[in-house]
């Protein structure tokens, strides 16, 4: 596996940002055994005990902690009062299925498999059409502080994500009373991605973010959409995160049938379910088939029904796992990219892989007749009057057609043309009027060079100022000590619609700069992101309290003790969680102390045997026995490697 052998000095990890390294043969399986007994789940330094099974001990997985802290296989963050809490982050949980080894599913026979829950049009569509409208609208905000709901409705009626899509998820978030949860879902996410911000009493589009997130392809968006619904919409319960997890795992082939009953059965076999065995208990089962449609309803999963074996799923996206410092790259140059087909009765065909930036477009100039895999819009003048209400003209619009389109049929272009003389020949401006309490005042503004081309003198004591000038026209009057008393600078209600296709995008493959920008409505997890992230693992002291106070022998030299010191050793054992060696006879035992009895006459310890790596290999189960101090000759406590005074 690795070249090193032992721990790395505890000092040595003092970093500020986690260096993924090679790992030795104990860090993975503490790894694979946090990952079992936690998925994503947070747990404190002495909880790490309860990981422990088979030749691994307590003391074991926790001495691992720093190495893998250290190679970024998981992370702490620190409450206020200090304590720590450790977590396994979600890029490697979707990674440890290659460490972990699912059992393998069979491939289903599609002809004996009727499809019984169709997959949508996808949340990709639903966030970029909600966008679009805010973008061209705004929301904005009655005096409780929600969407007005005129507002709603209309925002609502361009999403195909539909309530009955995500019930059985049982999502909690603000106002369940005023908005729907598919609705809460789209802003939800909104928020999330850093797309929208609210200026004083309207919701409003993130320029710079909705464009970085709109230069995304689709298999790019659903690559960071999928990772914020598992992350944010899985409850805290390690059981059904381990059921995502598998869903999502990338062996899992796209197209193809598998059966839910033996997925859920494969995860039981090896213990990811919990303890207990048998079937899911009834609210699980109730909440697993909730996320298999809402899988359907984020457009990434088919459901079936199998004859024979029940309930089947099929995933229609590839979830191939990327390193976690890369995200998939922006949508590529045009000239790879498909074209618009227009033709000649003003339709606009639109294959899924033009630019969302080009579509962006199409959303304020043409009507969408239909949306799915080949969404199509329709060219009408009413569509082009709008646009040019939001400074898209008709040119401009026909300029737009040319480049991203294999042609433009002589009647739409003519028809453009034409519409392009005659609408935008009058414009209606927005000014404000300047007014000033005597001449003198007036004609020391009127002789401001600075001013010159922003203000126009209508009267001996009155100019008119364009809304874009008034910020530099006021500043200007206040260094001249005849700024307004009353400003009167309100937010205009009508937003500035950017022309992504003309904007320059430029991005790191930073996964930060797109994913979580923002603070969404819905948070079903443990909520980590509220605590400061904490890197420095835990030293010597945190790990095994009070290892220098112990003499070395006990952990050096396998020995003889009195019985009460043996019983001060076996203490400090079960203090730390750690393996004892006993001799027996001729034998040499290890074992995992599980408690000490009191007897009638004297006291036990139950221990808890580890097999042999020869029994292990035979598969010979491990066993619980009560010791006696007169049961053996010798005595070591086991430290794991690495572990120094």
């Amino acid at each position: 596996m690795s070249g090193r052998s032992e721990m790395p000095a505890y000092e040595d990890c003092l970093v500020d940002e986690p260096v993924r390294g090679h790992l030795n043969e104990v860090e993975i399986e503490a790894l694979r055994l946090l990952f079992r007994r936690y998925a994503g789940q947070p747990f404190r330094l002495e909880q790490a005990n309860a990981a422990a099974a088979g030749s691994m001990s307590g003391a074991d997985v926790r001495a691992a902690l720093p190495a893998l802290l250290c190679s970024g296989e998981i992370a702490a963050v620190r409450k206020a009062w200090g304590e720590k809490l450790y977590y396994i982050p979600l890029d490697r949980q979707l990674d440890l299925w290659k460490t972990w080894g699912y059992t393998e599913l069979r491939e289903q026979d599609p002809a004996r498999v009727e499809l019984e829950r169709e997959a949508k049009s996808g949340l990709a569509l639903d966030l970029f059409r909600a966008l679009t409208w805010i973008a061209g609208n705004g929301l904005r905000m009655t005096a409780k502080g929600t969407i007005h709901q005129k507002e709603r409705s209309k925002l609502e009626d361009r999403i195909v994500l539909k309530a009955e899509d995500i019930a059985g998820l049982q999502l909690n978030y603000p106002h369940p009373d005023v908005y729907s949860p598919a609705l809460a879902v789209v802003m939800d996410l909104l928020l999330a991605l850093g797309l929208i911000a609210k200026e004083r009493a309207v919701w409003r589009t993130d320029v710079p973010g909705m464009a970085a997130w709109l230069s995304l392809d689709v298999p790019a968006m659903n690559f960071v959409l999928l990772r914020e619904i598992l992350q944010r919409y899985v409850p805290a319960d390690v059981g059904l995160q381990h059921v995502a997890l598998r869903l999502t795992a990338p062996d899992l082939k796209r197209g193809v049938w598998y059966s839910v009953e033996e997925l859920l059965g494969s995860l039981q076999d090896q213990g990811l379910l919990g303890a207990g065995g048998g079937d899911l208990s009834p609210e699980r089962a109730a909440w697993t088939e909730g996320w298999l449609e809402a899988l359907c309803g984020f457009g990434w999963m088919e459901l079936g029904r199998h004859p024979e074996d029940g309930l089947m799923f099929r995933w229609l996206i590839d979830r191939e796992t990327s390193s976690p410092e890369v995200l998939p790259s922006p949508q590529s140059s045009p000239s790879v990219k498909e074209k618009l087909i227009v033709q000649p009765d003003f339709e606009l065909l639109v294959p899924p892989d033009v630019p969302f930036t080009v579509r962006f477009e199409l959303e304020f100039c043409a009507e969408l007749a239909s949306s799915g895999m080949m969404s199509v819009y329709r060219l009408t003048r009413a569509g082009l009057e709008q646009a040019g209400r939001l400074g898209r003209t008709p040119q401009e619009i026909l300029q737009l057609l040319e480049e991203h389109s294999a042609g433009v049929p002589a009647p739409v272009r003519d028809s453009l043309l034409q519409w392009g003389r005659e609408i935008g020949r009058t414009t209606l401006t927005e000014v404000k009027l300047l007014s000033c309490a005597d001449s003198e005042a007036a004609d020391r503004i009127a002789d401001l060079a600075s001013l010159a081309g922003k203000l126009e003198r209508i009267g001996p004591l009155h100019f008119l100022v364009t809304s874009e000038s008034e910020a530099e026209v006021i500043k200007i009057l206040d260094s001249e000590r005849l700024a307004p008393a009353q400003r009167g600078t309100s937010v205009p209600d009508d937003p500035v619609l950017p022309k992504l296709t003309e904007m320059e995008v430029t991005r790191s493959n930073d996964k930060e700069q797109i994913v979580q920008k923002g603070q969404g409505w819905i948070y079903k997890g443990a909520d980590l992101h509220f605590y400061e992230q904490e890197t420095r693992p835990p030293d010597v002291d945190e790990l095994f309290p009070g290892l220098s106070e112990i003499p070395v022998m006990w952990w050096k030299e396998l020995r003889r003790y009195h019985a009460s010191t043996a019983r001060e050793l076996i203490e400090r054992a079960l203090a730390w969680s750690a393996k004892l060696m006993l001799q027996i006879g001729g034998d040499t035992v290890v074992c995992v102390p599980l408690a000490i009895v009191e007897g009638e006459s004297d006291w036990l310890v139950r221990v808890r045997q580890v097999p042999s790596s020869a029994a292990q290999e035979k598969d010979i189960s491990e066993k619980e026995v009560q010791l006696s101090p007169r049961d053996w000759q010798a005595i070591r406590l086991i430290l794991p490697a690495g572990i120094r005074k």
